[in-house]
């Protein structure tokens, strides 16, 4: 392992020079991390687990699917405390989870530093981290996998640095990696991971009664975290929580990535994508794991701890691109390792050492080029959606996008679900809600095209749309025409131009002719348009001046955000 003096040499500046260059590229990363979380296109998943917040201890596990372990709902709950309206929630909730991306940096950096490695070298491992896309790309996403990692680096950490690994030390890990598995259940591979490393090493070192009581140790603090979870979330009743805990998951993950289709494509992406970086990383680990009889305590446990993570993520038969940030982090800790097998061979050193700046440089460039799939159109259609809603009315989509306002159901509109809904057409669980306790709003994307031959009865002369993505509760009349309006919720209605304005007029109903507004209940209703001379909307009484937009849908609000 080399020296701060001997790397700077190397790569041809000095120590404290060396260091200050960079801090300061890693600076740049997380402004850059910060640019992105702010600016980058939203995945469906991030309105949904971001939403759920709402409904923290406030009927959580009746109205979501019970299979969720809601760490990361009471963590983004902060963001719904913060913000003012759905757009700065959605944003205070990506700015809190960069923060997270943040300490997850200074953890590796941390642990490299517990493993032995020098400051220079150090930070290096943290830049390695901030130059992979799928980091820099997902980890402010308001899914749980960052919070999830940040647990598992911080329990990772107390043992790297504990002096002795005692039951105090063993205990405090198992809670902060029982904590990760209460914010994701797939924290069960970090777990796993660190268990195996902990009973493991000591097997290798013939210590197998050391190995019990390490595995002993480590399980009662990881059973003490599950236990206080389900007694908060559970009160007197836990064990309902505790069964929702364990087994909830187990549809999900038996029932895989299949309905889907290829994504084990994003396997080769995040591959391809980063080959320079995975070829040291994966080189690193190999290049330890021949040499793991001679490492000391805390590295072996960490090389154990790594390779079965990284092992797990790959095989995960849901790859979806931010799932690799739960192994790049445990990666990044073995990038330089190759370099150190190479000191004999200095030409071989040096190209890899270009090779590794030429990759670094790259995701500079990367990075600045994502920018380019923005979400300015998710959160205009965001704001227009809550400015046409009041705090009582609800609205749907199948994905959450309103963080603030209230869905007559949680029903997630996931490829599963979406072909669910075309198998059981009327007696789906999207129908019922459409029929039943139909919301004033219906926000509109790809999810909602995909169940339209099932719906289409239920909005088709029931909504109009208003904007683009955005359907009202209302019809749309022209004169002389006498049409049948399907009026989804009772409501005073009243008639309004095509910008929102209210307009003067009267409608016939049923062949009774009313001034506006009048009250309609619901079910069908003769409509014909009078003293008006073009089209109207004949919508539910609000103030819409400003809030609607002519234009077709947006068919790439969720475009491009896997790639």
């Amino acid at each position: 392992m080399q020296s701060e003096a001997g790397l700077a040499d190397l790569l041809g500046g000095g120590s404290h020079r060396l260091t200050v260059f960079l801090c300061a590229l890693i600076a740049v990363k997380i402004v850059l991390l910060f640019v992105l979380a702010w600016n980058c296109r939203f995945v469906m998943d991030e309105f949904g687990q971001l939403g759920y917040a709402k409904y923290l201890f406030n009927g959580l596990f009746a109205a979501v699917q019970p299979s969720k372990a809601v760490g990361s709902t009471a963590f983004y709950k902060l963001a719904h405390l913060i913000g003012w309206d759905a757009t700065s929630i959605l944003l205070v909730g990506r700015i809190q989870t960069a923060l997270i991306g943040c300490a997850i940096v200074t953890m590796v950096y941390a642990c490299a530093r517990a493993l032995g490695e020098d400051r220079i070298r150090a930070l290096i491992i943290a830049l390695v981290l901030l130059c992979f896309s799928n980091f820099m790309e997902r980890a402010f996403r308001t899914i749980a996998e960052p919070l999830a990692v940040f647990f598992a680096a911080a329990s990772l950490l107390v043992v790297l640095r504990a002096r002795e690994l005692r039951g105090g030390q063993l205990v405090a890990a198992g809670l902060l990696s029982g904590l990760s598995f209460l914010t994701t259940q797939k924290s069960i591979y970090f777990n796993l991971a660190l268990g195996l490393g902990l009973v493991a090493d000591a097997a290798l070192m013939r210590r197998y009664a050391e190995g019990i009581a390490r595995g002993t140790w480590f399980v009662l603090g990881w059973t003490v975290s599950i236990i206080v979870y389900c007694f908060i979330f559970g009160g007197v009743d836990p064990v309902p929580i505790a069964k929702s805990l364990f087994f909830g998951p187990v549809e999900l993950a038996t029932r895989g990535g299949d309905e889907y289709g290829g994504l084990r494509q994003f396997v080769l992406q995040t591959l391809g994508r980063n080959y320079v970086l995975y070829v040291a990383c994966f080189s690193g680990m190999a290049l330890s794991l021949t040499q793991i009889m001679t490492l000391y305590e805390r590295r072996r446990i960490a090389l154990i701890f790594s390779v079965v993570i990284t092992v797990l993520v790959f095989l995960h038969n849901q790859p979806w691109p931010y799932v690799f940030i739960m192994a790049l982090p445990f990666m990044s800790l073995w990038s330089l390792t190759l370099l150190d097998g190479l000191a004999t061979r200095i030409l071989y050193q040096r190209l890899a050492w270009i090779a590794l700046v030429t990759a670094m440089v790259i995701s500079f460039v990367a990075n600045l080029l994502y920018l380019r799939i923005d979400n300015a159109a998710q959160l205009e259609l965001v704001a227009r959606a809550e400015s046409l809603l009041a705090p009582s009315e609800r609205y749907f989509d199948g994905i959450g996008m309103l963080p603030n306002r209230m869905e007559p159901s949680t029903l997630w509109l996931d490829k599963h679900y979406v072909l669910k809904t075309l198998r059981e057409s009327g007696h789906s669980e999207a129908y019922s809600v459409l029929s039943k306790s139909p919301p004033k709003l219906i926000l509109w994307s790809y999810r909602m095209d995909y169940i339209y031959p099932v719906v289409a009865p239920l909005i088709l002369n029931s909504y109009v749309r208003v904007a683009p993505n955005l359907r009202i509760a209302g019809f749309r009349l022209y004169p002389g025409e006498r049409k049948i309006f399907e009026v989804p919720i009772a409501e005073n209605y009243a008639l309004y131009g095509a910008d929102g304005t209210p307009l003067p007029g009267q409608v016939e109903i049923d062949g009774t002719v009313a001034d506006p507004p009048f009250h309609l209940t619901t079910g069908p209703k003769t409509v014909a348009l009078r003293k008006v001379a073009g089209e109207a909307l004949l919508l539910p009484t609000g103030s819409y001046a400003g809030h609607f937009k002519a234009g077709s849908d947006n068919d790439s609000l969720f475009g491009d955000v896997y790639n």
